[in-house]
């Protein structure tokens, strides 16, 4: 069975909490700064960074005439949201299948996830070449829902003719609306296709519905038949038995959550185990997060998978004393992560809060979460104060801090707002002109700073300003290979510079091929397999320990094949994750 799932069930019935809608806020997005529901605002749908339009075919997709439209082309994003139609062009289609097939479901970093997205959802002609059993329409959807993303799933099913839609997409499709919570929908798709296919999934489904729908007798009679027939998943007819009893079910293990799994969970309100709550797949972590789980919200907000809102009303709802109110940033200190996390937020959110409380309280989040492994997260949850602050000479100090964090949240304009404020001051001011010169090399990444002199003086200054330890000469290397990935000149002396230093460890490496095959895929220019190639390089581990050549060579296929912005949001992505 497929293990590819997001849960959007409610989350009363699971843990009895008050619930807060679930959005994705993971589509793809430009670098403007984001748009969110004001807080406090009724529940509702928290809109994407960038609202994709949904649009079949027939609703504007220029892929070719319809009378030669192949179901495999259709996708959901058109125009510059979309890549071109002719992605797959020169590229083997059993190739292509098996590295779909084999994407990470849990992308590395966030912008990693929204590459993947664009790939999956994009509009393009099939590559060529003998098709497996699976049509490519069925692998997309399949690994979007491995992801988490059903919205997409039933957006990109949608966009099929109703009589083109195979039984792999009908499950596909049954199993998104019920991870949606549309019940009703599910079991009336399941009811249409149980008549004609007696897959299990099928049964398994209609025993679901008839024992929601109190029909307990012929739920069972079915489930018995099943077991007779040698089926086994212990997990499912736990839970189902739960149910008839009406009795809350026990989930000690789920190594693979199922929708069918997670909705079952959800009706018999089921109680996990410490183990389940612990995963980190994309379906259990949105159940855990519409659940009100502060562990799962926080994980996935950092992976880009659910609104940040979630992780801002939790922080709201948590209860401090007066005392530690009064001296948050004392506080804080002995607190655990999250809960330090809440306390800072609460005190910088205050109204008319003053600007150096707020901006102290913002700086010490910021650093809590860099060393936790939460800083796009919290960078995210600061982005709206750290874009209204009224800049001035007295928050100097913190105008590095606010140029990370708002990279990090993709509000890239407030960022070079802050950039520049801090590049002006640092021609009369001492400490202005370390911090310039620390956070430069990261302004040139991002564009704001690109002229060949300029380009030169960033990299020189920040190389001229480190200690000679074995860990500077790393870090360097990893700038330099970055700054060359984007095309940027990286001066002779300062190369000489690192081939006169210690020799230096390799970093985390990609699968055998997979770097030749990007390379030479981006040298002929075939966009989709470059991009496929770069997503398995760099999104199946964490990028901070990935080999520098092999990201300034992923960065170089991308840009070689026309991808020039993504190029440069992936390079200060990886190195913010990296520490700079």
């Amino acid at each position: 069975m497929r293990s590819f799932i997001k849960a959007s069930l409610a989350a009363t019935l699971l843990f009895g909490c008050a619930s807060t809608v679930y959005a994705q806020d993971n589509a793809p997005r430009t670098l403007a700064p984001r748009t969110l529901s004001p807080v406090g605002q009724a529940p509702t749908v928290v809109p994407s960074v960038t609202p994709v339009p949904v649009k079949t075919i027939s609703g504007g997709i220029n892929v070719q005439s319809l009378d030669q439209v192949n179901k495999e082309a259709l996708g959901v994003l058109s125009g510059s949201k979309a890549f071109a139609s002719t992605m797959w062009s020169g590229t083997n289609r059993p190739f292509v299948e098996n590295l779909l097939e084999t994407l990470p479901a849990r992308p590395s970093a966030p912008y990693l996830r929204i590459l993947q997205r664009r790939l999956l959802l994009s509009a393009a002609q099939p590559p060529q070449g003998v098709s497996a059993q699976k049509s490519l329409l069925s692998i997309r959807a399949a690994k979007l829902a491995e992801m988490g993303q059903t919205n997409d799933v039933i957006s990109l099913i949608k966009s099929a003719p109703q009589n083109e839609r195979n039984n792999d997409l009908a499950i596909l499709e049954t199993e998104a609306l019920l991870l949606n919570n549309k019940i009703s929908d599910a079991c009336s798709l399941a009811s249409s296709n149980f008549s004609a296919n007696q897959d299990t999934f099928w049964v398994k489904t209609m025993a679901f519905c008839r024992m929601l729908a109190k029909q307990n007798d012929q739920a069972m009679l079915s489930l018995s038949l099943l077991q007779d027939s040698g089926d086994n998943d212990p997990v499912y007819y736990d839970l189902m038995n739960s149910l008839n009893a009406g009795e809350r079910g026990h989930v000690k293990s789920l190594p693979a959550a199922k929708p069918l799994e997670l909705a079952l969970i959800s009706a018999s309100k089921a109680i996990l185990s410490k183990e389940v709550r612990a995963s980190d797949d994309p379906n259990m972590l949105s159940l855990l997060t519409k659940a009100g789980d502060i562990y799962a919200i926080q994980k996935a907000v950092e992976a880009n998978l659910a609104s940040v809102d979630f992780l801002r009303e939790t922080f709201k709802r948590i209860k401090f004393s007066d005392k530690e109110l009064a001296d948050a940033l004392s506080s804080a200190q002995s607190l655990e992560p999250l809960k330090a996390q809440a306390l800072l937020y609460q005190v910088s959110a205050k109204p008319n809060q003053l600007a150096v409380i707020r901006t102290e309280t913002i700086s010490l989040a910021l650093d809590l979460a860099k060393k936790n492994g939460t800083f796009f997260s919290i960078a995210r949850l600061y982005r709206p104060m750290i874009s209204n602050l009224a800049r001035s000479i007295d928050l100097l100090w913190f105008a590095p801090k606010a140029m990370r964090a708002l990279l990090a949240a993709g509000d890239w304009e407030s960022a070079k707002a802050w950039f520049l404020m801090l590049r002006n001051a640092a021609f009369t001011d001492v400490q202005a002109a370390k911090s310039w010169t620390d956070v430069r090399p990261l302004a040139v990444f991002a564009g704001f700073d690109v002229a060949p002199q300029a380009v030169n003086q960033a990299l020189a200054g920040w190389w001229k300003a480190q200690a000679e330890t074995p860990q500077s000469f790393a870090r360097a290397n990893r700038l330099f290979s970055v700054a060359d990935g984007l095309g940027l000149v990286v001066s002779d002396q300062l190369w000489l510079s690192l081939m006169q230093g210690p020799k230096l460890a390799m970093g985390q490496a990609p699968k055998a091929g997979i770097w030749l095959k990007m390379n030479k895929a981006a040298m002929a220019g075939r966009l989709g397999e470059t991009v496929l190639l770069a997503l398995h390089g760099l999104g199946h581990e964490k990028t901070a320990n990935m080999d520098s050549n092999y990201l300034r060579d992923a960065l170089f296929a991308l840009r070689s094949v026309g991808l020039e912005r993504d190029a440069r949001a992936v390079a200060v992505e990886t190195s913010l994750q990296a520490g700079f």
